[in-house]
């Protein structure tokens, strides 16, 4: 059985381009493919953590890395344009 065909963990993200909270998760396999998926700009998605599986005596556990982010916005109410 070659290990390297499960995923060691996923990367998180929230979709923006909704009004509701939900969750977009990529699997990866390799930490480089964890490095791309994390670096590369995706449209409509911020991410938010990233999770990685291990086997520990026999035991699974996960590692989970969570992010802050914020944007400029306008509270809910002021809906006029913003002027730079």
């Amino acid at each position: 059985m070659d290990a390297s065909s499960y995923a060691i963990g996923q990367a998180v993200f929230i979709r923006t381009d909704i009004p509701d909270f939900a969750e977009e998760t990529i699997p990866f396999k390799t930490l480089e493919e964890m490095v791309r998926l994390c670096s590369e700009p995706r449209d409509n998605l911020t991410l938010e953590k990233v999770v990685v599986y291990s086997m520990v005596n026999g035991e699974p556990c996960a590692l989970t890395l969570g992010f802050v982010s914020a944007t400029m916005g306008q509270r809910p109410g002021n809906l006029q344009g913003v002027s730079g």
